[in-house]
């Protein structure tokens, strides 16, 4: 932990050093709502904040000029479901993996007091880093899948937990797949009550109306979705209520892919205009993660060749993800792929966000990956921007301060050769960040990932 702090300190005094006040000019501004480019545009960021936007072009002694000629302007990405490293010497050690992919903000899925703890530095001023939403640790059942989460078996303990998290300032209560109908109802129930937001798994117990009825706002992996989309839901949840009833291990991560087809196509997939309605009421939105499911799907080996920015990991953390067995059939790709487009066009939001630190879920990189995916998925350039950009804005109900490229808006930005209007891969191509107003070079990106890359691997 002490090796990060001091390469943080380092990495902030370097490129981070003053209050910001330049102009980014000639440049080709990308509006992520309707999928129009302002050409030849001036930006102004003074202080954390865009102060004005005009075809006009400053002198040198007005500020720092940044010729742009040639290049497009989009809002900072956000990764809307990371996780930090799982243990307490590397938590933080990719943090600038984020900031080299133009990812501005993170939501964290699974948070600590150190996650919270980093959070406030950011927002302080004494690191530099994306923006971040921090969920509180994850809230399982009686059966847990994983040994560190919070277990909640009764109602009483689940309404504990809300109260304890909700003190302890975290954004959201995270929770998870197994927790049994009557507990998730009074979790859900004591969010209310505290004011603080219900997000993550739905329960495998739980039907989607009845935890859009409860209050939940995400849902992660589409996990569940399509046992109702195939008009499955009903029998599902009764094999879902024995499974509990009767399981005395969830090990075998039956319960995620239990009912799911061998292949689903679009025409089989139908959703109430009641249900839609309530999605669309309560920004309700959908998390797909392809990323994910591409890494857990098939052969490490496969995936080791075909991941971006394994380079920057240790030799150990890539062979530890190289012999990981595959946790989902090749199949469930497809399948999340068909359920996000459908729910896309029928006007659901949907966030791009990776699973970070899941297999070849790679910091940053995997982000770049995810937008690719969606795109693979059938969803246009500017629909995949809008997942990474203007919706993660609407779904925390900051839109008035992000997600598009608009006066008096903070100053979060990313500088792309090319216009990701045309191919989102274009994404990948960053000139430059703009943090909070700071101004991130492309040779600074550059030097971040030299630095990185040597400090995973420091004999070469």
């Amino acid at each position: 932990m002490l090796r990060f702090i001091a390469f943080l300190i380092l990495f902030c005094s370097q490129f981070f050093s003053g209050s910001a006040q330049f102009f980014l000019t000639h440049i080709n501004i990308v509006d992520v709502e309707k999928g129009q480019i302002s050409k030849d545009q001036t930006v102004a960021i003074t202080g954390n904040r865009i102060s004005a936007i005009s075809s006009n072009v400053p002198t040198h002694d007005q500020g720092r000029v940044y010729d742009c000629s040639g290049k497009y302007l989009i809002p900072g990405l956000w990764d809307m479901h990371i996780h930090d490293g799982g243990d307490q010497d590397t938590r933080f050690e990719y943090l600038p993996l984020f900031i080299a992919n133009g990812i501005t903000g993170v939501r964290d899925m699974w948070g600590s007091p150190e996650m919270l703890a980093l959070k406030n530095d950011i927002d302080e001023g004494r690191f530099t880093g994306p923006r971040m939403v921090v969920g509180s640790p994850i809230i399982e059942g009686g059966v847990p899948f994983f040994t560190r989460s919070m277990k909640a078996p009764t109602s009483e303990a689940g309404r504990r937990l809300v109260d304890s998290f909700s003190n302890a300032g975290y954004d959201f209560i995270k929770i998870y797949s197994t927790v049994k109908e009557p507990v998730y109802l009074a979790i859900a129930d004591e969010c209310k009550k505290r004011g603080i937001a219900l997000e993550g798994h739905l329960p495998v117990t739980v039907g989607l109306e009845e935890a859009l009825d409860a209050g939940q706002r995400s849902f992660e992996h589409d996990f569940g979705l399509n046992r109702l989309l195939l008009g499955k839901e009903r029998e599902e949840l009764d094999w879902a209520r024995h499974y509990l009833d009767t399981a005395k291990s969830v090990k075998s991560g039956e319960y995620m892919i239990h009912g799911e087809p061998a292949h689903m196509s679009p025409s089989e997939c139908h959703i109430s205009y009641s249900i839609l309605q309530k999605m669309f009421r309560s920004r309700a939105a959908i998390v797909p993660t392809l990323t994910l499911f591409q890494g857990r799907s098939a052969s490490g080996e496969f995936m080791a060749s075909h991941t971006m920015g394994l380079q920057y990991l240790t030799n150990e953390f890539v062979n530890f993800w190289k012999n990981t067995p595959s946790a989902f059939p090749p199949e469930y790709v497809q399948n999340i792929e068909v359920s996000a487009k459908f729910f896309f066009d029928k006007g659901v939001m949907e966030l791009a966000g990776t699973d970070v630190n899941n297999p070849f879920c790679v910091p940053g990189f995997g982000l770049q990956q995810e937008l690719m995916n969606l795109h693979h998925a059938g969803l246009s350039n500017l629909q995949v921007l809008q997942t990474a950009t203007i919706n993660p804005a609407k779904f925390l109900y900051r839109e008035n301060d992000l997600g598009t490229i608009s006066l008096g808006k903070l100053a979060d930005l990313v500088v792309l050769d090319d216009n990701p209007l045309t191919e989102i891969a274009h994404c990948q191509l960053i000139n430059a960040v703009v943090l909070n107003g700071k101004y991130i070079s492309k040779e600074d990106i550059h030097k971040i990932l030299a630095d990185q890359k040597s400090r995973q691997h420091p004999s070469r």
